[in-house]
């Protein structure tokens, strides 16, 4: 491909003299300058006011004239006649900022002008011209889910621009379609050409009563079946590639559809979704899932959380009891262990830890999935089956849920299971996930080695599910399966337990190749961590913070207040990059080494 190719610009139009002149004047503007316009009356019957306005160009302009056929049948017209290596079409009503077409020349030159077809950003704009709002589209998951391009409708036709051979391999709009001959054609490109998102705001769209998409029955009648028809499209891989598993890839479809009027695809994409789970919930009962639960002492809330394991739902379960040096009476236990041939008893001659008994109940197991369950909390009875469907569904490697907090007779709901996806940035400095919600699949732990560090006492799970997380996502279940018991004595109210367990995490994340370039959660979980030792070191604090001219910038910076981990608000990490903040969190993060871990 030449390095200074022709792009001709096509603007179709129907009795559009209202806006054609602004539309014409757009493109005359244009920086790039090896350019055609090709303007096509589709059959305006305006009295001439279209055509008069597109003859004033002059041969700034090629004019073409045609009794109506719609937008389809225009274009093809102007296809058939453009002399440029490039198509760029711009809606009468429509406008390019002057740069457009030299941003886009210039992206396929880096590029070498390979198979792409690219889109961008756009504005919209009011009848007057006055902007409405910018339409910014989710530029990385584009880069890594193309698809969604089209599937999520984030292409809109007058910011693209596509090779003129495009045309001649797939052929022409279908000028059958009044509505959607845009869309179908994409739909068909996209199976040969890269549609690639260019992340600037290169053209305006307007928004005004006369548009066909807002007074043209067709618009839905044809949208119905587009939609369905993209979606039958995609190939199993495609959708396991883009969203794990099938289920999920319907999953997500339905989502996006709800906020649209296309109410059979909708049903479309539902009754898929009934058939996979109505498929999956029958091979359910051939799944074993081994409940792993190590226990020192308090055999009397042991008996309940045994219990409530064996009351599951779901049947087909192992429970393996790890014995971490009791000394109290196991008269109780033994009994029940030899009415359930599920149950498995392992003792330990001394106490070696929880880390020690998990890892030794993993090692035991032979179902496909564990679940972890602490000994003094509860599952509730539907909780195994609930959770191993989900994760069957949706082809997971980790999951966790909500769960009910009770301390006492009071009783919270946790809303923990919302957190899902990649999430590892938060699970470093404000980990949801309670150790009693969470279940994995057996064989991925088995073949990666992973297992709980048993010299850490306190903070070894999330070191646990950030080993497991490295190259997976996170499965959040937003039902509250499971009843996690506390008291003044657990972790998370015990100043003691607390500092160990953050100084564990610290002291992970800083030792470990990758999770050690997540400068904002180390950042963030070394603020939370000087902030929790110091409320309870005054003195120190204060003497630390007067000396220290960069700590104190930090912390009375506004930008620092808004960052405090608990808060999770990961959206900042791009205002911390920006004002430089980072940098001085560091600072203050290596003086918290120096006293937290005593180092000089």
């Amino acid at each position: 491909m030449k390095r200074n190719p022709m792009v001709s610009i096509v603007i179709p139009v129907y009795n559009g003299s209202n806006y054609l002149n602004q539309a014409i004047d757009s493109v005359l503007s244009q920086t790039y300058r090896n350019i055609e316009i090709i303007v096509v009356n589709d059959g305006s019957n305006d009295n001439g006011k279209t055509e008069k306005i597109a003859l004033s160009y002059g041969d700034q302009i090629r004019y073409f004239k045609q009794e109506n056929g719609g937008v389809a049948s225009a274009l093809n017209l102007a296809i058939n006649k453009m002399r440029g290596d490039y198509f760029s079409w711009l809606s009468h009503d429509d406008l390019y900022y002057p740069n457009k077409i030299e941003k886009q020349i210039e992206y396929l030159a880096n590029n070498n002008f390979q198979n792409i077809v690219l889109y961008s950003d756009y504005d919209l704009i009011d009848e007057n011209s006055n902007l409405i709002s910018e339409c910014i589209k989710p530029h990385e998951i584009l880069k890594t889910k193309p698809e969604y391009a089209l599937l999520r409708g984030h292409v809109n036709g007058i910011t693209l621009l596509i090779p003129k051979v495009a045309f001649s391999k797939i052929g022409l709009f279908d000028e059958r379609l009044r509505c959607t001959q845009d869309y179908d054609l994409w739909n068909k490109m996209i199976k040969h050409y890269n549609f690639i998102h260019l992340p600037l705001i290169l053209s305006s769209t307007r928004i005004h009563n006369k548009q066909d998409s807002k007074i043209s029955p067709k618009v839905i009648i044809e949208g119905e079946a587009l939609w369905i028809k993209m979606i039958k499209d995609l190939s199993l891989e495609k959708m396991i590639r883009l969203e794990n598993s099938e289920y999920k890839f319907y999953f997500e479809m339905n989502k996006f559809l709800k906020d649209t009027p296309y109410i059979e695809a909708q049903k479309y994409v539902e009754k898929r979704l009934q058939t996979i789970l109505e498929t999956k919930k029958k091979d359910l009962n051939n799944i074993k899932v081994s409940i792993v639960i190590p226990f020192l002492n308090r055999i009397d809330l042991l008996l309940d959380s045994l219990k409530s394991a064996m009351g599951q739902t779901h049947k087909n379960i192992e429970i393996i009891l790890i014995n971490d040096g009791s000394t109290d009476n196991l008269l109780k236990l033994n009994k029940i262990v030899k009415s359930d041939c599920r149950i498995k008893l392992i003792t330990f001659d001394k106490n070696k830890g929880v880390s020690s008994a998990r890892n030794k109940g993993i090692e035991e197991a032979t179902g496909e999935y564990i679940a972890l369950l602490d000994s003094d909390d509860l599952f509730v009875n539907e909780k195994i089956e609930q959770q191993l469907l989900q994760m069957i569904l949706n082809d997971a490697i980790i999951s966790h849920t909500s769960y009910i907090r009770r301390t006492g007779n009071k009783e919270t709901l946790i809303n923990s299971g919302a957190v899902t996806g990649n999430v590892k940035s938060q699970i470093i400095y404000a980990c949801p996930i309670a150790t009693p919600t969470v279940m994995v699949k057996r064989d991925y732990i088995i073949k990666n080695n992973i297992k709980y560090n048993e010299e850490y006492k306190i903070g070894e799970d999330v070191c646990f599910y950030l080993d497991i997380l490295r190259h997976t996502n996170l499965l959040g279940i937003d039902k509250p399966l499971t009843i996690v018991n506390t008291n003044e004595n657990s972790a998370g109210y015990n100043y003691n337990k607390q500092l160990e367990g953050l100084k564990t995490i610290l002291s992970f994340v800083l030792n470990d190749k990758v999770y050690s370039k997540e400068d904002y959660s180390i950042a963030c979980l070394a603020q939370y961590l000087t902030n929790f030792y110091f409320e309870n070191n005054s003195e120190m604090h204060n003497n630390i913070y007067q000396n220290c001219e960069n700590c104190k910038r930090l912390r009375e910076s506004t930008s620092w207040r808004i960052t405090k981990p608990l808060r999770g608000i990961k959206l900042i990490y791009s205002i911390v990059k920006t004002e430089g903040i980072l940098k001085i969190s560091k600072k203050i993060f290596n003086k918290s080494k120096k006293i937290i871990f005593n180092r000089k």
